[in-house]
């Protein structure tokens, strides 16, 4: 990535969320009726009805979760009317064009005056020369205001557009309210995707687009935002929807919500401009063939510290946990005091799942007693000797073997159930849930574990008796056994 002078360590801003103040910071304009919402759609030629009818949609849905909107909607999205109406404002929605770098047009060099912002209206309504006033011809029609425009950093060296029609040098920025939320719907760049108009063209690659999201994320986070959202699929009503109803749940998983989203492209990384946690998600998914003729791309992005809330808080004792399906059971399980993670503040949700983490995941929610015995040979110095010994006591396990344990071997489904049956004293059934099971040592537990209603299996009627148990899997089992 190109060496950039402006790492900047914005923690304070990232600490406060969407409704939370920095401590110090000069209030924003209150919002009458709620947050507020403001939902800019720029000139895209004859796209932008389509476009006005995405805003309208953003619109109602923070109407709907009790929102103050306003809209700045072209051909009245100039500099100056959007800049004063993000003043102080919660959420910022922008569908229109976007200009990012890496780019085909400035190769080797990010011109911040006109990349990394908003495509607005060079002049208010319509005129000869525009008569829709929706004309999105960047030289003549439409003004990128960018990076220096958003931060108040134009100057007399900057390109006679941006200092006339993106407020020059006179412009001191704009002023959100700390916290804010930004999201961006079908730009181009802005969710890691550029401009590709022929087949031919190049697919973009994992590094750009990391460096796009990077760089559109930077103005908004070094401005105070909490978190950056940038889609490209027709679901930013429902984002921003999520962060105004879900004040304490945190922007991943808020992220993993998402139309788009897809675990097994996910690209994670810090945010090499921005301090307080905030990292930088890409991933690469397949969408319609009218899209980049089918080819996978960067449609769907997020930048901020994940695990903060929109009310300001944290809701995650872990850091890789955000984006786990396992999210909740996984917070549950370190509430209750069962677990505290695999080190390095990490809970490590698909690693597997030894004998002896089993034998002190159910010491501990089950609370048993301790016990002077010692029951196995094989567990001596290891650090869940004890645990294995009143998991024992209990009459939860007898072993591997003759007066084994084998605490480093990895947990089956099927042994899980065993171990889970007996510890729940699960009644006893004659139905037979799974046709995979038959013959297995565990059969039975695995039926009484369906029965009690804490296992569906793991599909087409099958429970995959010797696939291993994850952590993440862990936790699910144990919050449903005891919730």
């Amino acid at each position: 990535m190109p060496v950039r002078a402006r790492v900047i360590a914005v923690i304070a801003f990232l600490v406060a969320g969407l409704f939370g103040a920095v401590p110090g910071a000069s209030p924003a304009p209150a919002a009458a009726g709620g947050p507020k919402v403001v939902v800019v759609v720029g000139p895209v030629g004859s796209l932008t009805d389509n476009y006005r009818a995405r805003g309208d949609s953003i619109a109602s849905a923070a109407e709907d979760a009790g929102a103050t909107v306003v809209k700045v909607y072209s051909p009245n999205a100039t500099w100056t009317n959007v800049r004063n109406a993000v003043n102080g404002a919660n959420v910022i929605a922008y569908v229109g064009h976007g200009n990012g770098y890496p780019n085909p047009y400035t190769p080797g060099m990010e011109r911040t005056d006109r990349v990394n912002g908003f495509g607005l209206n060079r002049i208010a309504g319509i005129d000869p020369a525009d008569p829709t006033g929706d004309g999105d011809n960047w030289s003549t029609n439409m003004a990128y205001c960018g990076e220096k425009a958003l931060l108040g950093q134009l100057t007399t060296a900057d390109d006679a557009v941006r200092l006339a029609y993106c407020g020059g040098t006179a412009n001191d920025g704009i002023s959100p309210a700390p916290g804010f939320v930004m999201v961006h719907s079908q730009a181009h760049y802005t969710a890691g995707f550029g401009e590709r108009y022929e087949e031919s063209d190049p697919i973009t690659t994992l590094s750009e687009a990391q460096q796009r999201v990077r760089n559109y994320s930077y103005p908004v986070l070094a401005l105070g935002a909490s978190a950056y959202y940038a889609t490209a699929y027709g679901d930013a009503d429902e984002i921003v929807e999520r962060v105004l109803t879900q004040p304490n749940t945190a922007y991943g998983p808020i992220f993993a919500q998402g139309e788009g989203y897809s675990p097994s492209t996910l690209t994670t990384m810090n945010h090499p401009d921005i301090g307080g946690g905030a990292q930088i998600w890409v991933q690469r998914t397949e969408r319609e063939s009218s899209w980049h003729f089918g080819d996978p791309d960067y449609w769907y992005a997020f930048a901020g510290n994940p695990t903060r809330t929109p009310d300001g808080g944290s809701s995650s004792p872990f850091s890789d946990v955000y984006t786990s399906k396992f999210y909740d059971d996984i917070v549950w399980l370190a509430e209750e005091g069962i677990t505290s993670g695999c080190g390095n503040g990490r809970f490590c949700p698909n690693g597997s799942v030894t004998r002896g983490q089993m034998a002190s995941f159910l010491v501990r929610a089950f609370g048993l007693p301790t016990t002077g015995a010692d029951f196995f040979s094989d567990d001596n110095a290891n650090k869940h000797e004890v645990n294995i010994n009143r998991l024992a006591a209990a009459g939860i396990t007898s072993g591997c073997d003759d007066h084994r344990f084998c605490p480093d071997g990895l947990v089956t489904r099927a042994q899980m159930a065993t171990f889970l049956a007996k510890a729940l004293e699960l009644g006893w059934t004659n139905d037979d849930y799974f046709s995979d099971d038959d013959g297995n040592l565990h059969e039975a537990n695995i039926n009484r574990f369906a029965e009690a209603g804490i296992t569906s299996g793991c599909g087409g009627a099958r429970y995959c008796p010797d696939g291993l148990v994850t952590r993440g899997q862990m936790a699910a089992f144990l919050h449903r056994a005891l919730e």
